[in-house]
């Protein structure tokens, strides 16, 4: 059954960021002054403006000229493949089990969407990641297995679509205690190439929601959500360790004011939604910073639904990425400032890098795993004992009272009633755990069914079924309460069981020391007879449960094919008796 352990080790990584800065377009070279200088590969400067100013306005009144430091700069003739070259690092960490966030933050007509998603000629980093991903994996010389997947959507007017349905209806964000927040009926479809995610890359952007502002003639209206999933399983000598990587791929729509677009109606409705989602990115930026610098300040995540989708690339597990594209132009001197402002406050964030490991155990490793450990103690327990027989031989033999023979034969005993305890509470403790497992996979699954009841019926989310799927998962909640109890319990007997066993040792230590040499002698040979019949016992222990397991998945195959032919489980049944009824 599959189940999740600890990371080993963590680390701590910074927000990378980067600042793009597109060339002037035909129009603005005839109308605009260039205001950005790119002095190296990590620095540039605003300059100011406004030339009408003289010596002594300069003087009197602060110049509007910036100088900002990031991770990477990037002047306007950069194309997308350079910008690229500089993070395909972290995008090669998602086939290694780890998260990446990729998002181009910047005001509408700066370049966001092209540095995403790109031309044929200069393909976007959206692009570019999809074909390292596939080409690491081709690359890759091992055994593993490699199961990619991809999700697609979008949030227009704060509200969450599907772009890989063709009609998606409302989808709704819910919390999950293991994979933290999660769009409900988000289809999810398996790819084996990156050609076929470019293909659903290029149906979803066809369905996006793009309208002709006065600031850009095809701005994007919808924050776009691109989600690839790496799942890999490595193999060992017991179990089977899985390591899922993430990769999100976001395209923001673009923040603008209502007087350089002139929309009315249901546009100025459109910007100022959009302005609301960027307003509550930039509040989480700001209070992350606050955070590394101040200490512990409130992150405002759910005032909006594209902040609850980045928060884990914005505070979670994962190596997040942010491209602050920018436009030269003098008369987007604001726009420039406020993005730049944002990227340099976005420097200070931290974030908890580390490995997504999980681990599928089975039946019979739990068995083997624990003979191993018997039989490792055995040979300790042997070693010792040798040590000990060989200081004993030199000492003078000396005879043992009948009452001391029969105070270590219980001793013997004893020591064998509690070794038998202790195999029956570990056994119990691992079926208590498999059957947890089993429960917790079945919660997930009705958790699943009720999402989908209450997005397909609508209003009627008091129907029948969905009222049978709560009945049935409050049941599930039951047992799953009942098994942690007596999980805690059987702990709490096993930790008991092993005190004892450290007493009887002592006494039995302390018994030999006082007796002579025929006495340890035969303490010894009990030992050894001990030994050999618990490896023996859990030998059977496994077999025995082996065998069950073989003969319940031929029984479920029997009747999976019996059902399969057709036939109705009441014929089989009656058939079953009547064949069961003995002849006269």
């Amino acid at each position: 059954m599959p189940s999740i352990r600890a990371p080993s080790s963590k680390r701590t990584a910074s927000l990378l960021v980067a600042v793009k800065c597109r060339p002037l377009t035909e129009a603005e070279q005839k109308q605009c002054r260039h205001i950005i200088q790119v002095t190296d590969d990590k620095s540039l400067i605003v300059l100011d403006p406004d030339l009408s100013k003289d010596y002594l306005d300069l003087i009197q009144n602060r110049t509007k000229e910036r100088r900002y430091n990031f991770d990477h700069v990037f002047g306007p003739g950069c194309s997308n493949v350079d910008v690229y070259r500089n993070i395909s690092s972290t995008i090669a960490g998602v086939i290694q089990g780890l998260n990446a966030t990729v998002f181009a933050y910047g005001s509408t007509g700066s370049g966001k969407t092209y540095t995403m998603v790109g031309i044929p000629k200069d393909p976007g980093l959206m692009v570019l990641s999809l074909h390292t991903i596939f080409d690491l994996i081709k690359k890759d010389k091992t055994s593993d297995i490699f199961e990619v997947s991809c999700t697609y959507l979008e949030v227009y007017n704060e509200v969450i679509y599907d772009l890989l349905e063709k009609s998606s209806g409302h989808l709704e964000l819910r919390e999950d205690p293991q994979h933290g927040v999660i769009v409900a009926g988000l289809r999810s479809i398996k790819v084996q190439s990156a050609d076929r995610i470019l293909e659903l890359l290029n149906l979803g952007n066809s369905r996006r929601k793009t309208e002709s502002t006065e600031a850009n003639a095809t701005s994007s209206r919808s924050h776009a959500v691109l989600e690839i999933s790496v799942k890999r399983k490595q193999k060992n000598q017991y179990q089977s360790r899985v390591l899922r990587g993430r990769l999100a791929l976001v395209d923001l729509a673009g923040s603008e004011r209502a007087s350089e677009t002139n929309s009315g109606g249901h546009k100025l409705r459109d910007g100022a939604n959009i302005n609301k989602s960027l307003l509550a990115l930039a509040n989480c930026i700001n209070a992350l910073g606050k955070q590394q610098k101040k200490g512990l300040a409130y992150v405002p995540y759910r005032n909006s639904k594209l902040t609850r989708i980045l928060k884990d690339g914005l505070s979670g597990n994962c190596q997040t990425i942010m491209v602050a594209t920018i436009s030269p132009a003098d008369d987007q001197y604001h726009h420039t400032i406020n993005t730049l402002k944002y990227a340099d406050r976005a420097k200070e964030i931290k974030t908890q890098v580390h490995k997504n490991i999980g681990t599928v155990d089975t039946h019979v490793a739990d068995y083997q795993r624990m003979i191993d450990s018997l039989q490792i103690e055995v040979c300790r327990l042997r070693k010792e004992l040798a040590e000990k027989e060989s200081q004993l031989s030199t000492k003078p033999a000396e005879r043992a009272s009948d009452d001391e023979h029969s105070c270590l034969n219980m001793l013997s005993r004893e020591t064998s009633e509690n070794v038998q305890e202790h195999i029956n509470l570990q056994k119990a403790l691992f079926e208590l755990e498999e059957t947890n497992i089993r429960n917790r996979t079945e919660l997930q699954r009705l958790d699943d069914a009720i999402a989908m009841q209450e997005v397909t019926s609508g209003v009627e989310k008091d129907g029948a079924v969905v009222r049978a799927l709560r009945s049935r998962r409050q049941v599930i909640l039951d047992n799953i309460r009942d098994n942690d109890e007596a999980g805690a319990a059987y702990r709490k007997d096993i930790q008991i069981n092993e005190k004892h066993r450290n007493q009887l040792q002592n006494m039995i230590d302390e018994a030999i020391n006082n007796n002579g040499n025929k006495t340890y002698l035969q303490i010894l040979s009990q030992y050894r007879l001990l030994g050999m019949a618990n490896t023996e016992l859990h030998f059977e222990m496994a077999m025995r449960d082996q065998v069950i397991h073989d003969q319940r998945e031929a029984i479920r195959t029997l009747w999976n094919l019996l059902l399969g032919l057709g036939l109705d489980e009441q014929q089989i049944t009656d058939l079953a008796a009547k064949q069961a009824t003995p002849r006269l």
